[in-house]
């Protein structure tokens, strides 16, 4: 599924944003070019090189601080693979903390009490972590497998003595949905910076290493994205990893060039392949220009200039997406406040397609290629 693009207002990640035409025409202009970190520090010699992800991961640790871990939204086999990541004895000896996308800091002292303290939680009151973030109405978060990820490091942590616990760090920001109205009209860009300042303040201040957990496109070295923010601001630099999947139609080929590797695999793009590829073909990003017609912001970008690794999961054809529960929308209080949130923000959510079944198989993102 396909990120926004940064610092943009009233948009979710799931809907496109109008540019400008100049500044579309200039992402998408000329050749592969190589853009530069924006952390003044350079790729260690000791970049992870292992095949899993779970050695990748505990390897990086061992030279960065911080790890950042991309998905794509809802895409079950990631989560599976994540609650693998998660059950191993081995990450709470590398890991202080877990950053996530998919939980409103306003309820940060009730995730501590949960997942940290073991305390119990009214279910009722722990669905807002996920349902009160800046993306509701377009995201609710209600997938089964975000709800899970809490309920994972939760029971992980209640193994492990209190000073080995993994905490997880809500990193939208803290906002709050009344009856009366919907939060301020800047909240929905401030989600990376506020983010970035939860890492800086409650990661690198305390000296803790910590997993970076977010859609894809957040978690590239790029100015205006989280890891592009955090290595700016800090110069601490983050080993990222991204989910490797196709675009509709795979116009980049990247589907062909993956298929002979095992699923589950985790391919570094330094001096590789990957690293040489289009960006635009893998990242699911995208802007409209003056007009409407659609551009592709980093077509024209190496792959390996924003990201140090890509995490190949299968071939699209079995690859399955994590839907909510239709049964959900059917609580009146609910789908009333959803429908209240989207009458207020524009009306742009198609919310009755909440209430269907969904297929199976992931949803590509439908976006042009570097080609188009």
């Amino acid at each position: 599924m396909r990120e926004k693009a940064p610092a943009e207002p009233g948009m979710s990640r799931r809907r496109v944003l109008t540019a400008s035409a100049g500044t579309a025409a200039a992402a998408a202009a000329g050749g592969l070019v190589a853009r530069q970190y924006v952390a003044s520090a350079t790729p260690s010699s000791a970049a992870p090189g292992a095949s899993g992800l779970i050695e990748t991961v505990l390897e990086a640790f061992g030279t960065y601080r911080l790890v950042g871990l991309g998905e794509s939204h809802q895409l079950q086999e990631h989560h599976d693979l994540l609650q693998t990541l998660l059950a191993d004895p081995r990450l709470p000896e590398v890991v202080d903390d877990i950053v996530v996308e998919f939980g409103n800091a306003l309820y940060q002292d009730l995730i501590d009490r949960f997942v940290l303290g073991g305390e119990p939680v009214n279910d009722a009151a722990l669905r807002l972590v996920w349902r009160n973030t800046t993306q509701s109405p377009e995201d609710t978060w209600d997938a089964p497998v975000y709800e899970q990820f809490y309920r994972r490091v939760r029971a992980v942590n209640r193994t492990l003595p209190p000073a080995r616990r993994i905490r997880v760090l809500a990193g939208d920001p803290p906002v709050e949905w009344s009856n009366s109205g919907v939060p301020n009209a800047p909240y929905r860009v401030q989600r990376d910076p506020y983010a970035a300042s939860v890492v800086a303040k409650e990661v690198l201040a305390k000296g803790h290493r910590a997993l970076l957990h977010y859609g894809s496109g957040h978690v590239i070295h790029e100015s205006g994205w989280l890891v592009g923010i955090i290595e700016q601001q800090t110069g601490v630099r983050t080993y990222t990893i991204t989910d490797l999947v196709p675009l509709a139609g795979d116009p980049g080929g990247l589907g062909v060039k993956l298929s002979g590797y095992p699923r589950n695999t985790v391919i570094p793009t330094a001096g590789t392949w990957l690293g040489e590829m289009d960006a635009g073909d893998v990242l699911a990003l995208e802007v409209l220009r003056d007009g409407g017609k659609p551009v592709n912001p980093d077509c024209g970008i190496l792959l390996g200039t924003l990201t140090d690794a890509g995490l190949y999961l299968g071939q699209p054809a079995v690859l399955t997406e994590s839907w909510p529960n239709p049964a959900i929308y059917l609580d009146p209080a609910y789908w009333a406040e959803l429908q209240r949130r989207n009458a207020a923000t524009g009306g742009g959510v198609d919310l009755d397609s909440l209430r269907q079944q969904q297929p199976p198989t992931f949803q590509l993102a439908d976006i042009p290629g570097c080609g188009a």
